[in-house]
């Protein structure tokens, strides 16, 4: 003979439907509690995940938009002598150089090629340099989105500024 009182091993227990007018201590109450808590740890993991790969590319944003100008790795791979021979200004978006002269100490002209070099300089504004005398004054030039001004003298030698335009 069948217990009826038997609970059947073919109905699922982890599915409990709650029952209308249950009551709050009931165990079917509880069992919705617990997937209200449930809930809540799955909305908190969601949200957790979010902030964490916002703020991941936020740092990678901050990393990648904080790259040494072009100014500042010319000048690290040309080197500079003395700072007052490759000086950087404005945060890194004006570099001025100062070459030897016959009464002044300064980067010596394979240096120069060197920054020239590194900087993209065009042959065309390398060339009015090198041509450029003290009667001159003051020379610019202009490339890509970098501008140069200059000036020459034999006594005190090449004085250039180089920018970055904006």
């Amino acid at each position: 003979m069948t217990d009826l009182t038997a609970p059947d091993p073919n109905e699922s227990p982890e599915d409990p439907q709650p029952i209308a007018g249950a009551s709050a201590n009931s165990p079917e109450s509880d069992a919705s509690s617990a997937s209200t808590a449930l809930t809540g740890r799955r909305r908190y993991l969601v949200v957790a995940s979010a902030v964490t790969i916002l703020l991941a590319a936020g740092t990678s944003i901050l990393f990648l938009t904080q790259r040494d100008s072009p100014l500042e790795e010319a000048r690290q791979a040309c080197g500079a002598g003395r700072d007052d021979w490759a000086m950087l200004g404005d945060d890194g978006r004006s570099l001025t150089l100062r070459s030897v002269g016959k009464e002044r100490t300064g980067l010596k002209l394979e240096q120069l090629q060197c920054y020239w070099t590194e900087l993209k300089v065009p042959d065309a504004v390398i060339a009015e340099i090198e041509g450029t005398r003290a009667l001159d004054g003051r020379q610019s030039g202009e490339w890509e989105d970098m501008s140069a001004s200059w000036t020459y003298h034999p006594d005190d030698g090449l004085q250039m500024i180089i920018t970055l335009s904006d």
